[in-house]
């Protein structure tokens, strides 16, 4: 098993790397996702051209880690991919990639639709955590995945799925005003500037649109993740709970500013899937 690998996390809208060496995450970045138009340029029988199609095709040298750029050994490729088109494209380039397999996830009680992004996270949460731990990971979905111990000694592994909800998250629900509604799409860069980039609760009773747009989308967002880590509290009143995701940070400051007593006790980790995948790769590899 070589010591460098690389973990690729495919989402909805980005792709997701990491770079580990010697056990731990030397580097993290984000691209695009993989286009056909790139694939036809790519030997698939050439590791190394497939890794300098990050920079080729997915995003510019300066946001490439720089320890990468004179990467010149074989190293592994595992995935974990909840987009199947992508998937795909991924194995044309790679044909040797280790693909995460839902039914090989070290989690009971996973059940068939189960995101494979959800349980990588849960078991990555498990990774730097102990059960009972709640993940809320907002991205493109809003996912909340909660896991357990095992008490059932007959059970393959030490935790279990209990449960979990899924809604659009808030880059989703901008966008879908945007599309569905002709009077307020012209409005959006304006609101998705005063959503993500000043990061201050917005007015709850707005007197505009832009306004009543995000006071509807961030009160909602953050009353859902309230009501559900109450739930889960009374459930679990020593429970963990994460938050992870693209708008992690975003979602943990809206809720800091409405309950700062709750957030108080959500942690924040944005490398979850990233220990999810090694811990994916360790139970298969040792």
């Amino acid at each position: 098993m070589l010591s460098s690998w690389l973990a690729l996390v495919v989402g909805n809208t980005r792709l997701h790397w990491a770079y580990f060496e010697r056990g731990s995450i030397a580097a993290t970045w984000h691209t695009h996702h993989l286009s056909k138009q790139a694939v036809e340029r790519v030997d698939a029988k050439s590791y190394l051209q497939a890794a300098r199609l990050l920079i080729d095709s997915l995003v510019s040298e300066s946001k490439i880690p720089s320890l990468l750029q004179d990467l010149t050994l074989p190293i592994d490729l595992w995935v974990g991919s909840v987009v199947p088109s992508q998937t795909q494209l991924w194995q044309q380039v790679v044909p040797n990639l280790e693909l995460v397999s839902r039914s090989r996830i070290p989690l009971n009680d996973i059940y068939p639709t189960l995101g494979i992004d959800r349980a990588i996270n849960l078991l990555g949460a498990n990774h730097a955590f102990d059960w009972p731990i709640l993940v809320i990971d907002s991205g493109s979905a809003l996912t909340l995945t909660a896991g357990v111990s095992s008490l059932d000694q007959s059970k393959s592994y030490d935790g279990s799925v209990y449960g979990g909800a899924i809604l659009p998250g808030l880059g989703l629900q901008l966008k879908a005003l945007g599309q569905q509604t002709a009077d307020l799409g012209s409005l959006l860069p304006t609101i998705s500037a005063k959503v993500t980039v000043e990061r201050q609760l917005p007015e709850r009773w707005a007197r505009n649109s832009e306004g009543a747009i995000a006071s509807g989308i961030i009160y909602s967002l953050t009353s859902t993740c309230i009501d559900y880590i109450q739930d889960w509290w009374r459930a679990f009143p020593s429970g963990v709970v994460v938050i992870t995701g693209g708008d992690g940070p975003l979602l943990y400051q809206y809720l800091k500013q409405r309950t700062p007593e709750i957030a108080s006790r959500v942690l924040i980790d944005d490398d979850l899937a990233f220990k999810g995948m090694q811990a994916y790769r360790r139970e298969l590899t040792t």
